[in-house]
């Protein structure tokens, strides 16, 4: 069939077909434009200060359930163990933190880990993330950061079982009854999972300790007597033999202004000993915002005072910013891969070297730290005598729970005490 077309008709059909062949450019260029900003790592897109998690994952590998996070700078949160022998948790908070494109529950692994829940600090600014644990499974866990791949910074927490330590068993139920069934009749909706955590926090945890923790003479009468040290008393009384302890040895403490950023009211000191050069010992005293919930005090054992040309390097790179980055490697994987790894792997070794040979020092700090276990400074010297697997960036284990005593040891090996309340 032939058709035939008027001058005009052909005119108006090319009309119609240059109009529609912009709206079709148009359109591409903003889908394009919407496409190219969901891929922009976090960094890029997060101009206020606050901390952006955009990314959250459970996976697990080889025995080790690993929690990956992509933040939008580094940052180090706070991580608490809640002890529960029905409902072990892990409690992670970053302050002042907003979440992008991270569910409110997602399942576990069934191993280690049942469910992780991710929630508003309550009663403060930021996110928590609640990692409820699989009952009767004793476990360590450590932490880790490095710049993600594609942007922003990767912060993961491994977790593993712990073969020495023994079995726990959860409580037995009750007889089966209505009380036993009525949490499969109404199970708590995801949406909800923020009401049940304010019991869950940190603050029953310190009620615990501050309530089992063991008592004596030596713990209630000894005190300081130089002017800072008694500061730092007023501030963390719980650390006072600890710290009459390193006045005996010759410590001295002098304040750092600068305390810890972020925290209104916090307070930091460093204690030294020329008998010590390469060890340095951190109090820091970080206040609560609720009255009701109990300060964390905070002395921390570290060598990362230790004098070398690598530690010095490495002190320098870990400060550098993005353009410093950019002058001495193409992208932050090889900034990460080539120039920091390298380091850290030999400073482990370095610092290793320093906790062993200023062990019975530490045997002695930990004695009198947490007088009530005695077995911790075997405990510790075990995880010094591992050999140090060059595949991860460093491990860290918690020690105890009352008080809470972690050993980390990534690049500078750090001992940290926690004593919560006044």
């Amino acid at each position: 069939m032939e058709t035939n077309y008027l001058p005009g008709d052909h005119l108006l059909r090319c009309e119609r077909f240059r109009v529609r062949r912009k709206h079709f450019l148009v359109l591409l260029f903003w889908g394009f434009l919407f496409s190219f900003a969901a891929l922009l790592p976090p960094a890029v897109w997060a101009q206020s200060d606050n901390l952006i998690i955009s990314r959250l994952g459970v996976s697990w590998v080889q025995g080790t359930t690993f929690l990956t996070m992509i933040l939008s700078r580094p940052d180090q949160p706070t991580i608490q163990p809640v002890v529960d022998p029905q409902a072990p948790q892990l409690i992670i908070d970053f302050p002042k933190a907003r979440v992008f494109d991270v569910p409110v529950v997602q399942a576990g692994d069934e191993q280690l880990v049942k469910q992780v829940r991710t929630m508003a600090i309550p009663g403060g600014d930021g996110v928590r993330i609640v990692v409820d644990l699989v009952p009767g499974r004793p476990y360590t866990f450590w932490r880790t950061s490095r710049a993600a791949p594609r942007g922003g910074h990767q912060f993961v927490l491994g977790i593993r079982p712990d073969a020495a330590a023994p079995a726990l068993k959860p409580p037995a139920a009750t007889a089966p009854g209505p009380v036993a069934k009525a949490p499969e009749a109404a199970p708590t909706p995801p949406a909800r999972s923020y009401e049940p955590e304010a019991p869950a926090g940190p603050r029953p945890l310190g009620e615990q300790q501050a309530a089992s923790r063991p008592r004596s003479p030596e713990y209630d009468y000894q005190r300081p007597t130089s002017s800072t040290m008694a500061e730092i008393y007023s501030l963390m009384p719980a650390a006072g033999p600890v710290l009459e302890f390193l006045e005996r040895q010759g410590w001295s403490a002098q304040k750092d202004s600068a305390g810890r950023k972020g925290s209104p009211g916090s307070q930091r000191f460093v204690i030294t000993n020329p008998s010590h050069p390469d060890l340095a010992i951190t109090a820091e005293h970080v206040p609560t915002r609720a009255n009701t919930t109990p300060a964390i005090n905070i002395l921390a054992l570290s060598t990362d005072k230790l004098a070398d040309p690598d530690a010095d390097k490495y002190r320098k790179m870990v400060r550098w910013d993005m353009a410093t980055i950019k002058k001495h490697f193409e992208d932050v994987g090889d900034y990460y891969d080539d120039g920091l790894k390298p380091l850290r792997l030999r400073l482990r070794e370095r610092t290793k070297a320093v906790f062993l040979r200023e062990f019975e020092f530490l045997r002695q700090l930990v004695q009198v730290a947490v007088p009530g276990k005695p077995e911790l400074a075997g405990q510790i010297k075990k995880h010094l005598d591992e050999k140090v697997n060059k595949r991860l960036e460093g491990a860290q284990y918690t020690e105890s729970e009352d008080p809470l005593v972690i050993f980390d040891m990534t690049d500078f090996y750090t001992l940290r005490v926690y004593f919560l309340g006044r």
